[in-house]
């Protein structure tokens, strides 16, 4: 009877364990996408502002030019 019941709580918690690592992994997949994201984001505004700043100095040598 004791190993019985000792062979149910380790099934009880290895079950336990299992639902839990499948739980964290969609949360680190949505921190992962997040992060992505983030950088994504980042990325783009890095580009816009080369883009300004490239702009802003072909302006100024088009204008030295005259």
């Amino acid at each position: 009877m004791y190993l019985v019941l000792v062979q149910e709580l380790a099934a009880e918690e290895n079950r336990s364990k299992m639902e839990g690592a499948e739980q964290r992994r969609p949360s680190r997949r949505l921190l992962t996408l997040r992060r992505t994201r983030r950088r994504e984001r980042k990325a783009e505004r890095q580009l816009i502002e080369a883009w300004r700043r490239a702009a802003e100095l072909h302006g100024r040598l088009e204008s030295a030019d005259y």
